[in-house]
């Protein structure tokens, strides 16, 4: 029989039955305690370390149940016979993860992931929640409806009929956290359609590709021209459904025009399929007024619309929503109720005062403003330090610019070149499905959070690394 001499420690916060427990693993684990030893008795090792048997016990039974040792009536306790090596192996791939840390800070961010402080205004938000805590407490006790809450569907509605034109009954709409989450959905419904492939503009929104190529859809590259998608290569395909976005085309900020949005309804007609209406940001115009929406000119049910709150509120609040035609409907009506709501009930039901008090109209003004001048900056800044090398594109709406560059470099030499100097931006290869070498590389300038401050200075290092 082995003796068992553990350094137990009565000050330490762990119990002592704990602290036996892991020197005993740790013997058994390093061989120090060979396969079918006999472990002292609950009596030996209590006289031995002059600790009550309980404290024996516990540790004990914790090795039993965990399997490190077995035991024989009237016998004793034995270590038990495993594969040490690989359990050793887990623990030590375990140790060996380490989170990788930025080396340097990045100075000047362009990219579009985040939201500068100003802009949105963190106190007013946390008085609407605390009015769901305070006044309607009785409602979180209650699981989320599975299309959302009533209140919110109810103010998404009349704020995209009045905004945007869209035409739907409450029922219709489906909210959750993130438009990931809704198009799973939806890929689900269209296979119960029969509808497998899809239609995506190249460049386009890649995080919507990836969930239908996820699901199985064929993926159906279709070149975006300064119109919007190239409808004559659209209609060669044998697609029944296309994702666009009509209203300011992402990354590359064309807008579709009446004649082509026309043409596309009676592509999805004729060919009994479906046309996927991303509206993000639609409302972020500088120019003019907001385009209306496609959904609006949808005579025959053709029109899925989509609609998000995390780009013109903050990203950590993850609402968006998806309005199916009727047909569409009934088959999701079939099986709502396997889906779990994913957004938050509180912040859904705050978000529905903060739209019925007008505050998200007004917020949605003040954004307006500040990333109008924030546009003007940057264009401003480009013609002094760049002149004629720079072409740019989307300069009537969203969060960002395009700039076409005249450089000997590549892409990512510029990407790179960029991020070595504390410069963060996104090259337009991000965003496409057939990836190819094109003359002058286009970047993306996304002003979401840069601080205005900061514009000329950055904008200026940039020209001197194209140069």
């Amino acid at each position: 029989m082995i003796d068992l001499v553990p350094s137990l420690d009565n000050n330490n916060s762990e119990p002592l039955y704990v602290q036996l427990y892991k020197y005993i693993k740790d013997e058994i684990m390093n061989d120090r305690i060979d396969e079918n030893e006999k472990l002292p008795s609950i009596r030996q090792l209590s006289k031995n370390l002059h600790i009550s048997r309980t404290t024996i016990e516990n540790a004990y039974q914790q090795l039993l149940v965990e399997g490190y040792v077995y035991s024989i009536p009237k016998s004793g306790y034995f270590a038990s016979s495993f594969d040490k090596k690989f359990v050793n192996d887990i623990e030590e791939q375990t140790q060996s993860i380490m989170i990788e840390q930025p080396c340097d800070a990045i100075l000047y961010d362009f990219k579009n992931e985040y939201v500068e402080e100003d802009n949105f205004d963190f106190n007013l938000w946390k008085k609407y929640i605390n009015q769901i805590f305070n006044y309607e407490t009785q409602k979180l006790y209650t699981v989320t409806h599975a299309q959302g809450e009533l209140e919110l569907r109810k103010e998404i509605i009349k704020y995209v009929r009045r905004s945007r034109g869209v035409s739907a009954s409450i029922d219709r709409i489906i909210i959750g956290g993130g438009v990931q989450y809704l198009l799973n959905i939806l890929s689900t419904i269209l296979k119960k359609n029969n509808i497998n492939k899809c239609a995506f503009e190249d460049p386009g929104f890649n995080r919507a590709k990836n969930i239908f190529s996820h699901n199985d859809f064929d993926i159906l590259p279709i070149p975006v021209n300064d119109k919007g998608i190239d409808l004559d290569i659209l209609s060669q395909s044998d697609a029944k459904l296309c994702y666009v976005s009509p209203s300011h085309q992402f990354p590359t900020g064309s807008v579709m025009s009446i004649n082509q949005r026309i043409k596309l309804l009676k592509w999805a007609k004729e060919n009994n399929g479906y046309i996927i209406e991303d509206d993000y940001n639609s409302e972020l115009r500088y120019y003019g007024k907001p385009i209306p929406s496609m959904q609006s000119f949808d005579k025959d049910g053709k029109v899925i619309y989509l609609g998000s709150f995390s780009t013109v509120l903050v990203p950590s609040i993850r609402i968006s929503y998806m309005i199916l035609p009727i047909n569409l409907y009934k088959l999701y009506n079939e099986s709502k109720y396997r889906y779990t709501q994913t957004a938050s009930k509180t912040e859904q039901l705050a978000l529905a005062k903060f739209m019925n008090d007008g505050i998200f109209e007004k917020h949605i003004r003040k954004l307006k403003k500040n990333y109008a001048k924030k546009n003007q900056l940057i264009i401003g800044a480009v013609k002094k330090y760049m002149g004629n090398k720079v072409k740019i594109g989307g300069v009537d709406s969203g969060l960002h610019l395009l700039l076409q560059l005249q450089t000997d470099l590549i892409e990512s030499e510029v990407v790179n070149k960029a991020l070595e100097n504390k410069i963060k931006i996104s090259g337009i290869s991000e965003y496409r499905i057939i990836n190819k070498d094109y003359k002058n590389p286009i970047i993306l300038l996304s002003y979401r959070g840069i601080s205005i401050h900061k514009i000329d200075e950055a904008i200026n290092l940039l020209s001197k690394i194209i140069k």
